[in-house]
This record gives C-alpha cells, sequence and structure tokens, in this order.
C-alpha cells in the first residue's frame, strides 16, 4: 500500500484466527493521507491484492477509530455437510459428517450455553498461545489516535475468560448444517469447541444437559474436540455507530 499513499501504514485487523479460518468480514483501519476517495482507494487496493484476498467495502472513519479495540460483537459461523460423500464443491468451506445429527437435540444444548459465562472448558490449551483477542489492552500504539483519548464509545473489554454469548443456534438446510455463534468476544479456539461439543450432543453420545456440567467444569478436556478450521468463517464484526458519525460512507 505504500505506493498507493506515499507514506508507510500499519494495518490493525478486527482480530486473528487460527489458520484455516475463513472471513466473509476482517474489518482493519489504516491511518493514511490519500486524496483518493473510498470507491478508488478500494479498487487501488483490490488490485495490489491476491485473488484469495479482497476488499469488499472502504470508508473513513473517527481517527480514533480501532478495529479491534472497538468492536462491539463478533458473528462465527461453523458449517458441517451431512452427507454419506464428501462434497469436492465444499471440501475448504465445510466440514464433512458422514452421520446424521439430531438438529433439536443441539439447539437444545446451545441454549444452555448462551448468556455471560466463563468458557474455560471451550478454549484451547493455555499454555498453546495467547487467546484470539490478544492482550487486554485499549491503546491504540500507531497513527493519530496514539496522541488522542480513547473515545467515548469504546467499552472495556472482556477480561479472562469470561464472555457473554448473545446467540448460539443450529439449523439445517438441505445437507448443510450451520452452527451460528455470537458474542462480546471469543476465545482461541472457542467456536470450534462449541461445534465440536454440539456434534457429540447431535450424535446421541450426551445428553443436551450435559453441557451445562462441561461449562461448570472450567476444564477443556471435558468439552468435545474441536472440529477442524476450515469448516468456520467469520461472518460479521459489529462496531458503535458513534464512529462513523459525520464520515464519508
Amino acid at each position: 500500500m505504500r505506493d498507493l499513499v506515499r507514506h508507510d501504514v500499519t494495518v490493525q485487523s478486527s482480530g486473528r484466527t487460527d489458520r484455516g479460518v475463513h472471513a466473509l468480514a476482517m474489518p482493519a483501519h489504516v491511518d493514511v493521507d490519500t486524496r483518493l476517495d473510498t470507491e478508488s482507494t478500494m479498487m487501488a487496493l483490490n488490485a495490489r491484492l491476491p485473488d484469495d484476498c479482497k476488499v469488499r467495502r472502504v470508508r473513513e472513519v473517527d481517527p480514533r477509530f480501532h478495529a479491534r479495540f472497538d468492536a462491539v460483537n463478533k458473528l462465527y459461523r461453523y458449517s458441517l455437510v451431512q452427507s454419506r460423500a464428501p462434497s469436492p464443491l465444499l471440501a475448504d468451506r465445510a466440514h464433512h459428517f458422514p452421520r446424521k445429527l439430531d438438529v433439536a437435540a443441539m439447539n437444545e444444548a446451545a441454549t444452555l450455553l448462551v448468556g455471560k459465562h466463563d468458557f474455560a472448558s471451550f478454549r484451547v490449551n493455555p499454555d498453546d498461545g495467547p487467546d484470539e483477542e490478544g492482550p487486554e489492552i485499549t491503546t491504540d500504539a500507531f497513527g493519530p489516535a496514539k496522541h488522542l483519548p480513547p473515545p467515548p464509545w469504546r467499552k472495556p473489554r472482556p477480561k479472562g475468560t469470561v464472555r457473554n454469548l448473545t446467540r448460539l443456534s443450529v439449523r439445517q438446510t438441505g445437507r448443510i448444517i450451520q452452527i451460528e455463534a455470537e458474542a462480546d468476544g471469543f476465545l482461541r479456539g472457542m467456536v470450534r469447541a462449541l461445534a465440536g461439543t454440539l456434534a457429540q450432543v447431535g450424535l446421541g453420545k450426551r445428553e443436551p444437559n450435559w453441557v451445562r456440567r462441561v461449562l461448570e467444569s472450567q476444564d477443556r478436556r471435558e468439552a468435545g474436540a474441536n472440529l477442524p478450521a476450515h469448516g468456520l468463517t467469520l461472518v460479521k464484526v459489529t462496531y458503535p455507530p458513534q464512529a462513523f458519525i459525520n464520515r464519508r460512507p
């Protein structure tokens, strides 16, 4: 991007995902000094990016905005293909599941996990590395925002392993089963662990109420195994509207 705006830039994304996870929306912000309008900037960026990564939209924001610190909610979707034979067309977007799953039982279990809880049972081993959300800091170290006070809309980030899971649902359309999880933040590997745990219920290996005991145990060994990364997609990141007031769309 340096050749486009004629100065160095630092890209700050809304978070990070495990290797192999997809994203329909991975917001990021950069501080640039350019005469290009947002549409021209988007087209110029896409001309420079590889085929497997493109910018869907560019818009102006308040200079204090931060793509990670100001995220209010994130929505992830885990996709399963329920069929005896794998689908070549969905092989890198959904996890193949040859056995029938009880979607109603999975939804019953999912309901018990919604709310503000300690999700320590659904994170990767702490010794494996930091959580997806990274350090609990809210100060921008780059661009003009590092000289400005934090914006009034910025809320404290979730601490420890406590998260507010506002939605966890399972729906089936034909052979495709989708597990959607929305929260104020996610621990590293959390959605894949939730999907693996619900799959145990769907297979009839566990009763729906079992997930409550898993949650209360705060022991990763009690939950289901993480499903593969390629079935997971970051769908949406939500931000406070104040960051976009009086800014060009």
